[in-house]
């Protein structure tokens, strides 16, 4: 037996909502690593003065 219409659309939705924000990810990740992106937040894993 087949799942009914809305389970059907309620799934296809989903998959469309997750597609975004897989796709979202990926590209702020690429634009980070590229640096076109201007990240003026400090990296928490660096300590302010202990340039080596």
């Amino acid at each position: 037996m087949p799942p009914s219409a809305f389970a059907a659309v309620a799934l296809l939705g989903f998959w469309v909502l997750m597609m975004f924000a897989v796709t979202a990810a990926t590209g702020e990740d690429q634009l980070r690593a590229t640096g076109w992106v201007d990240d003026s937040t400090p990296d928490p894993c660096e300590r302010p003065g202990s340039k080596d």
